[in-house]
């Protein structure tokens, strides 16, 4: 009997202990989870690295096209006149004209070996436009990390950010309520007019709405940030603590120019210019080594000596082909023009790129600086909130004050605590998105 209790009681702490390290049971997720596993279930982020893997086969493939190709060939070919299994010279047949062998009914076996020899630089640039075209993938890779990064942190600070309103406007709720049972008693009792009572009323029911709308906002955010983390609920979440700096001192020192955002608008022109300078191979020879070696084989027809005898010649070549192109009627003009456009095109890209990362960033920084004067101009003003309420709650208890002055004075406080909490959040949120677009959000 005690065995079987131990090992019920070791059973328990063992799933005890397994409950415990599960993520997201027993414990609250923290940001740090949220976004790790984001990075790992999100889909988008998953066909983003198909991309990569395109890319390198895209690469690993124009590569190999310098190489050539090897083709196993095979033919048949049924002729109404008589045909040699090689082409003979007149030295070759001096001896016995019949008995060369002859087919009606040819066929060929062999190998067959194709390589550029020159191409007006083609291949050598579609290869360098395959490079480029990696580091373009991996820089997007990187930017859609970035991005989803941003978004799960931005759900999870708007989802602390309602729950602490939520709290709040219940802790305003119940000071309300209790607000209305002392009135309440007071009109029963005749000392105060039913007037004041449907006063209280009102606020506390508008209070107890905005609390239901803010669960319900709530609800509607974590339905989004389960989305992108590829989960189907929510639980808690863990509160973080940010320091809320001095306004005046948000600096960064990162150069646009070694961002992947300005990088990839970089390696658009370098494509681009790639693509103009093959579209000029056109007007290059094009050079092809062929190789060939093989059988011919096949029935002797009714001219030769023997026949319905098979026989068997052994056939090889290797040919060197140029073709060059003089004259097409502006065909490569055309495309070389096009390609020019689209270079200049992608110029002008970059220099939009430059232009939107200098005013993101400048309006980052200042919205971090509005954020950090809204937060301490929000807790002065909640200091001195808080302490007028003291005095009305005070001075209406001693029928000094009428309702409203104290209504007033609890809507007032109840604002600078919203306004001091959304500040603070904010703060956050900016934080997080000049981390976004100076590409330091996986960092931290």
């Amino acid at each position: 009997m005690k065995n079987t209790m131990k090992t019920k009681l070791l059973i328990t702490a063992l799933l005890a202990h397994t409950v415990a390290l599960l993520p997201g049971v027993g414990n609250a997720m923290t940001i740090g989870e949220a976004v790790a596993l984001a990075l790992e279930n999100n889909p988008g982020i998953q066909k983003q690295q198909m991309n990569r893997a395109l890319s390198e086969e895209e690469l690993s493939g124009k590569k190999s096209q310098n190489f050539g190709k090897i083709d196993v060939v095979a033919s048949y070919g049924h002729y109404n006149m008589p045909r040699t299994l090689v082409p003979l010279t007149p030295a070759s047949i001096f001896g016995d004209p019949t008995a060369v062998p002859t087919t009606e009914d040819l066929f060929t076996t062999g190998i067959m070996y194709e390589v550029p020899l020159f191409t007006g630089f083609a291949q050598q640039r579609s290869v360098e436009i395959a490079a480029l075209e990696k580091e373009m993938v991996r820089a997007a890779i990187k930017l859609s990390r970035e991005q989803l990064i941003y978004n799960v942190k931005t759900l999870y600070v708007n989802i602390l950010s309602l729950t602490a309103q939520e709290a709040a406007q219940r802790g305003y709720h119940t000071a309300l309520q209790h607000l209305y049972d002392d009135i309440a008693l007071e009109v029963k009792l005749g000392k105060k007019a039913r007037v004041e009572q449907l006063k209280a009323a009102a606020d506390r029911e508008n209070a107890r709405v905005r609390v239901q709308q803010t669960r319900g906002n709530i609800r509607i955010i974590k339905g989004s940030l389960a989305a992108l983390l590829g989960i189907d609920t929510i639980g808690s979440l863990e509160d973080f603590s940010m320091e809320m700096p001095a306004p005046g001192g948000i600096e960064y020192s990162k150069d646009i120019k070694e961002l992947d955002r300005y990088r990839s608008a970089v390696l658009d022109v370098e494509k681009k210019t790639r693509i103009v300078e093959k579209s000029s191979a056109g007007y290059y020879p094009q050079v092809a080594l062929n190789g060939f070696y093989g059988q011919n084989f096949g029935p002797n027809d009714s001219s030769n000596l023997n026949e319905g005898d098979w026989n068997n010649e052994q056939v090889w070549q290797v040919l060197v082909n140029l073709q060059w192109t003089v004259f097409d009627f502006g065909s490569r003009k055309t495309s070389q023009q096009m390609a020019a456009i689209r270079k200049q095109q992608s110029r002008r890209d970059r220099l939009i790129t430059e232009l939107e990362l200098k005013r993101s960033l400048s309006e980052a920084v200042t919205k971090i600086e509005m954020a950090l004067d809204d937060f301490y101009s929000a807790e002065t003003e909640l200091a001195l909130t808080r302490e007028t309420e003291s005095i009305e709650q005070t001075r209406f208890e001693k029928g000094a004050a009428d309702l409203n002055d104290l209504l007033y004075a609890k809507a007032r406080n109840q604002l600078a605590l919203s306004r001091s909490i959304s500040a603070r959040y904010s703060y956050q949120n900016d934080r997080f998105y000049l981390d976004y677009l100076l590409e330091n959000g996986e960092k931290k």
